[in-house]
């Protein structure tokens, strides 16, 4: 028998002698011969010859084998599942919790003086150990800091030199004893305070959810993330290794870098209860004697082919404790930019981008045409899901300098008209998260708003590398989250754990068990009963009446429960039929019941000798 460990090797061998193993009997050999000789039937004109008899006992055990209990820490359930953890899902989690404790670290990286009604939200990267990490210490010139830039601009901070929005600021800020300025300008617009962010966490959250995680192959399209067992058997290691780069997609964490998350305390502890549907039967070999076959007697459902039967829902009969309370991550991600700037979608370009949606994409190289991981992607979609629906109006000079939604435009659409319009460049019209998006880029890749790029289009790509960043559910939440996906895979397991039971059993032609319907028989073995490794070479299986095997008795439709195994219905009394082995050598079997309990019977066995 071969066992993937010694500690699983303990538990087979626990099920095996709980399901009635292999005994000693006088009679169970392959070498009690009686001494007769018997010719039966006719082969043409001649009767069959048969040599001597040997006579083997089998016997049916009706007890129930008692339930297997086990009790394991750490490094018992890391040896009893091996690389099976890797496909066992312990749950899901929400990612938007560990998103949001990300994107807030990031944000406040840089100080929180850009909460302020303040044009200078006085940056100082220095405050934060995250802070200090940008560029290697020279937080001033790094992507990342421009990255915070960009996560942390209001009405009051925003720097629109550049842009399309240069002339509404400039016109804005004349005008400033009627207007109140841009930054009034641009909250009343968007409808949001001075103070707050053009995209707030839980819209960039959302954006990241989405289009990040959601397009990852080892995530749900709603941003679910697996946490395998191997995942906490290995303080998350894996799972930085799962969500890395695969195929088109950049990855979500950054694979050099090694994720960490204690998920089990040192006192962690599994409990486990099993219900055995392993039985080992005796059977017969017919040229050796008595043998046995380890099969599967699975009466419960909802499947009727599991090794054993688990109870994940039932606190009785599964546990986990000591899980950490509250577990962490250290991890690194990173976002990447497109390869060049993109334009808004806006009246210069078409009258057709008032449709302009990521389901109705308009032109090419424009935001909805890009991957969905792709930053300027995400920020679109940030932007879109804060104010698709944003209607406003922001008057000034008597005028309607900002209409946003309005004149049978949908949701977002922004129509402008400056004051001195002669003076100050007026945008097109267009979505204001597509002005957002160029403002964003804008300031991604201009460190000095006035001055050349500090990075080239396509070189602003940013990585965070974050500590103890909290998951979002606590370790009882986890230990009690587990149950529904470990029952959804219990069949599964028992098939990791006990799955090569088969190379237990003896190499028998037919077994005696009991049928669903109670009744015994005999079970000629089907491919089904063997290892996966062996052939099937039996060319005639079953019982039949005569010893040229032309007329069959066992059939597959005896016996409930049962629709693949020629079978025999064994009675009081003496039976003789003949039957071949995977030899083709044929034989007489004559089979002795006796009155009332057939729980062990006798079965003599022949070889026919012309």
């Amino acid at each position: 028998m071969q066992l993937r460990t010694p500690y699983l090797g303990s538990v087979l061998l626990t099920l095996v002698s709980a399901c009635g193993g292999p005994g000693t009997d006088p009679g169970d050999g392959g070498d009690g011969e009686t001494g007769l000789t018997a010719e039966d039937g006719t082969a043409g004109e001649h009767p069959a010859e048969f040599g001597p008899e040997s006579e083997l006992t089998l016997r049916i055990s009706d007890e129930v084998p008692p339930e297997l209990t086990l009790q394991m820490g750490r490094d018992e359930v890391a040896e009893l599942f091996g690389d099976v953890a890797n496909d066992i899902v312990l749950l899901q989690i929400d990612s938007t919790p560990l998103l949001t404790n990300t994107l807030d670290t990031v944000k406040f990286a840089c100080g929180s003086d850009w909460q302020l009604d303040n044009e200078d939200p006085n940056h100082d990267c220095s405050l934060t150990e995250l802070g200090q990490s940008f560029g290697d210490g020279n937080w001033q010139t790094s992507p990342e800091f421009s990255m915070v830039r960009i996560l942390t601009m209001t009405p009051a901070n925003s720097v629109v030199t550049g842009t399309s929005l240069e002339g509404v600021e400039g016109a804005a800020d004349f005008f400033a004893m009627f207007t109140g300025g841009f930054s009034e300008m641009m909250a009343e617009s968007l409808k949001i305070a001075v103070t707050d962010e053009f995209l707030d966490t839980d819209a960039v959250v959302s954006s990241l959810r989405h289009n990040l995680i959601g397009t990852h192959p080892e995530a749900t399209p709603a941003g679910l993330i697996s946490v395998t067992l191997a995942d906490a058997l290995t303080d998350m290691a894996t799972l930085g290794a799962r969500l890395g780069p695969v195929g088109d997609h950049p990855g979500i964490l950054v694979p050099d870098y090694p994720t960490y998350g204690p998920v089990l305390g040192p006192d962690f502890e599994m409990k486990v209860a099993a219900s055995s549907n392993l039985r080992v039967l005796d059977g017969v070999d017919l040229g050796a004697g008595k043998d046995y076959i380890s099969v599967i007697a699975d009466v419960t459902g909802p499947s009727f082919d599991d090794e054993a039967e688990f109870d994940f829902n039932d606190p009785a009969k599964f546990s986990l404790t000591g899980l950490t309370p509250n577990p962490t991550l250290d991890l690194r991600f990173a976002i990447y930019e497109h390869h060049g700037f993109i334009p808004a979608c806006s009246t210069d370009v078409s009258e057709a981008c008032v449709g302009n949606k990521p389901g109705t994409p308009v032109g090419d190289g424009l935001v909805w045409t890009l991957d969905r991981w792709d930053l300027e992607y995400m920020v679109g979609y940030a932007g879109l899901g804060k104010y698709e629906t944003l209607m406003s109006v922001v008057t000034k000079v008597w005028t309607d300098v900002v209409r946003v939604g309005m004149d049978g435009n949908p949701g977002g659409w922004a129509v402008f008209d400056v004051p001195g319009g002669s003076w100050f460049d007026e945008p097109p019209s267009q979505f204001v998260w597509e002005l957002i998006n160029e403002v964003a880029q804008h300031n991604l890749h201009h460190l000095d708003p006035e001055g050349p790029p500090t990075f080239a289009e396509g070189d602003a790509n940013v990585a965070f590398t974050l500590e103890q960043v909290p998951v979002g559910i606590t370790g009882p939440e986890a230990a009690d989250g587990v149950r529904p996906f470990l029952q959804a895979q219990a069949s599964d397991i028992a098939g990791y754990l006990l799955g090569n039971y088969k190379a237990n059993s003896g190499p028998v032609d037919f077994y005696y068990r009991r049928a669903e319907d109670g009744n015994p028989y005999l079970f000629w073995v089907t491919p089904a009963d063997l290892h996966d490794d062996l052939p099937y070479a039996w060319d005639r299986p079953g019982f039949y009446a005569d010893p040229d095997l032309t007329q069959k008795l066992s059939s597959v439709d005896v016996g409930i429960g049962d629709s693949t195994h020629e079978k025999l219905a064994v009675t009081a009394g003496e039976t003789v039929v003949y039957a071949e082995d995977d030899d083709g050598v044929r034989y007489r079997v004559r089979i002795v019941a006796p009155a009332g309990d057939l729980s062990e019977i006798s079965v003599n066995v022949a070889p026919r000798m012309d």
